[in-house]
């Protein structure tokens, strides 16, 4: 199977509070700095797991995109379509995490892949039109997300929507999306419902079905996923697990559905936990 991943490639730099967080405190953490980006991490996934995959991403001419760049390569991701801006950042992501490990912050720093352009995505077009999945993440601008499902017609494609802030980039795209998968808050703020109870999230999945999505995925934390196609909504509960840093859960569950095409509605939603318990359980040990 090969797959073609477009998307954010940056540096994770996660704090984690030793106690209950206190908010205008200087609050004692661990501090650690690892490769991420929600595209470089479901391509590093799917890799992991024997697949053919191609990111192309961007980071800046600076140490730290090549320090991305050598951890992709050792992994076996193809990295021939990167493209590198000089004068540019490599893009950053904080996130700041309770003591619990469930996320109190998040900021992100992505001005290198929202700088791509067409002619930049074009020089690979026959990887987006020919690969058996394309995945796409809202990290890039509107622009290159409408170029790169112009480029790739009819097959296949799995958007993972990344942040409520960026919801609105693929609201007009819907109806070329094969598999859109998000969580509580990107789904309100890409259907305008309050997902307060069971209810209104299976009536924000039609709402999005009904655009033209063919699969719809909300993940809900530890209250588990909504799956849903045409006019089934199914709730798939999660798996127990410790959780010690939720960072990354929600790209493996992304890469558990992207190797879950041609399963069923609840089978490829149960994949997507699976693997998203997988990835915390590595967490926890």
């Amino acid at each position: 199977m090969q797959i073609t991943v477009v998307g954010a490639a940056n540096i994770d730099i996660i704090t984690k509070s030793k106690e209950k967080i206190v908010p205008g405190n200087s609050n004692p953490s661990e501090v650690k700095l690892a490769a991420g980006g929600v595209g470089r991490n479901i391509a590093s996934l799917l890799a992991k797991r024997g697949m053919d995959v191609r990111l192309i991403t961007a980071v800046g001419s600076d140490p730290l995109g090549t320090l991305l760049k050598d951890s992709c390569d050792e992994l076996g991701i193809n990295t021939e379509s990167w493209i590198i801006k000089d004068n540019m950042s490599t893009g950053a992501y904080l996130a700041t995490l309770e003591n619990d490990g469930e996320l109190y912050a998040a900021f992100n720093a992505m001005n290198v892949p929202e700088s791509i352009r067409r002619s930049e995505i074009t020089k690979h077009k026959a990887y987006i039109n020919d690969a058996d999945l394309l995945i796409l993440d809202l990290n890039l601008s509107e622009k290159i997300l409408a170029h790169c499902l112009e480029l790739r017609g009819d097959g296949p494609v799995l958007v993972d929507v990344v942040s409520a802030a960026k919801a609105h980039r693929i609201a007009d795209m819907l109806d070329k999306v094969s598999i859109l998968k998000l969580n509580r808050l990107e789904a309100e703020q890409l259907t305008g419902i309050k997902l307060d109870t069971k209810e209104r999230v299976k009536q924000a999945c039609f709402i999005l079905v009904n655009k033209g999505v063919k699969r719809v995925f909300i993940t809900l934390g530890m209250a588990g996923v909504c799956a849903c196609e045409k006019q089934n909504a199914i709730f798939v509960p999660a798996l127990p697990v410790a959780i010690k840093d939720v960072t990354g859960a929600g790209d493996a569950f992304a890469a558990g559905i992207a190797l879950s095409i041609g399963k069923t509605l609840r089978a490829q939603a149960q994949q997507g936990i699976n693997f998203a318990t997988e990835h915390l359980k590595q967490i926890v040990e």
